[in-house]
């Protein structure tokens, strides 16, 4: 006997979201029968499961598969394909019956009684009954010793078509800024998902091997994260999971956003960034990730849109900007734009060699046309393998072996000069 087990007899659902647009899910449900059941179809499942994926405990599974169904990705067609179907045109009053060919990218058949080739030919397609056992849902199927049922079956798997991604919005008031963080999950699995324990995972996951445990992560949002309310933290192993509470209703095709983050008086510096041919300065914000400054929390990979405060009080955008994965007690810097009257002009002006050295001395012109005083960072660049500096105009500091960052202060309505000359030791190059 077939035993048909749907949503109806299930007693929980759990989705487990990662940012690489696949999820785990898990179901319990509870499978009774006084009948010797030799087969269990569990319907009711997402159509794009990953079938090495599947566990199923609480059932002594001697075999088991995976069915997309007929419905799912055009299935339906494509299993009549050599079959004689019928084309019914109402308008014209005729049927024609031809063998069908192909169904992508085009309807394709051949007229049985002339051996014509039709081309999507107009009016409505009816199919011959469909074989007996065809399944036109998905499904998840398992065979086991005949007997009885009375069992509480826990049944997981990975799907694609539904993962999760960062969106941060953060609001400058005055001298501090407040963060928000927000899950944005897209449904696209092919079934809804109603009263669904939700929890997320970020960063990369190793799936190479084929029965990878796959809550394993390198990175998972952070213990003693200021979260809203609904969410709850614990460990799993060496990372952290959050959980939502309550459940929620995630249904097929549906985008939903739920806020996990909400944090208000980030302390933050603006500055303005050049490099070697900049001509207007990059506007950034700097952020310190530590808990001193209300944060201190492993922020996931994600979009950041910035608002600020006018004089009229409203706030409007500014700019946006991509962050990774950012560990506590890391620097932040978001790049919302050009800055319109800050200006950057540099070069070289001179490169002379000496005693087996080469001198290369650069300027660079900071002009500041705002109404503020502002702090200007130049990055810049070194190719030569082997330099040192010999002179320079203001303190630097050499951030790796190709390059140096100064940050100057310019005053309101003011301009600033920053020179420098480094030394190449071009004999140690050539060896």
């Amino acid at each position: 006997m077939e035993f048909q087990s749907t949503k109806n007899e299930r007693q929980s659902l759990g989705l487990t979201l990662y940012m690489d647009g696949f999820a785990a899910v898990k179901e319990v449900r509870r499978l009774m029968s006084d009948s010797a059941v030799e087969e269990v179809h569990f319907w009711d499942v997402a159509e794009r499961i990953e079938p090495g994926s599947i566990v199923i405990r609480g059932s002594a599974a001697a075999e088991q598969s995976f069915d997309p169904g007929l419905l799912a990705s055009g299935r339906l067609l494509e299993s009549y394909i050599g079959d004689v179907v019928t084309v019914r045109n109402f308008e014209m009053g005729e049927e024609t019956q031809m063998r069908l060919l192909s169904v992508s990218p085009n309807l394709i058949g051949e007229r049985i009684e002339t051996k014509e080739i039709l081309l999507n030919p107009s009016g409505e397609l009816i199919l011959p009954p469909l074989p007996e056992g065809a399944k036109m849902k998905p499904s998840v199927t398992w065979k086991t010793a005949p007997g009885p049922l009375n069992e509480e079956v826990h049944v997981s798997y990975l799907t694609r078509g539904l993962g999760w991604e960062a969106i941060y919005i953060v609001e400058i008031e005055g001298e501090v800024l407040s963060l928000a963080g927000w899950i944005s999950a897209n449904n696209q699995t092919g079934i809804d998902f109603h009263d669904v324990r939700l929890k997320l995972v970020a960063g990369q996951i190793n799936r190479q091997g084929p029965n990878q445990l796959y809550e394993e992560a390198g990175m998972m949002l952070a213990k003693n994260m200021p979260i809203r309310e609904p969410f709850e933290e614990r460990s799993f192993g060496d990372a952290h999971v959050y959980a939502l509470e309550p459940h929620v209703v995630l249904l097929n095709g549906q985008s939903k956003q739920i806020r996990f983050l909400s944090v208000e008086g980030i302390a933050f510096k603006k500055a303005y960034k050049v490099e070697k041919g900049s001509k207007h300065a990059r506007a950034c914000l700097l952020l310190a990730n530590t808990k001193k400054n209300g944060l201190g929390i492993p922020l996931p990979t994600g979009m950041v849109k910035v608002y600020e405060a006018d004089k009229d009080g409203e706030m409007e955008f500014t700019g946006e900007d991509a962050i990774g994965h950012t560990p506590v007690e890391e620097k932040l810097s978001l790049t919302i734009g050009e800055a319109f009257d800050v200006i950057s002009e540099s070069r070289e002006t001179t490169r002379e060699k000496r005693d087996g050295f080469e001198y290369v001395t650069h300027r660079y012109e900071l002009r500041n046309g705002k109404q503020e005083n502002i702090r200007i960072d130049i990055s810049h660049a070194i190719y030569e393998p082997l330099w040192k500096m010999e002179s320079s105009t203001h303190d630097y500091e050499v951030k790796n072996t190709s390059e140096v960052e100064f940050s100057v202060r310019v005053a309101a309505g003011k301009s600033a000069v920053v020179e420098f000359t480094y030394k190449v030791d071009k004999q140690a190059n050539l060896t």
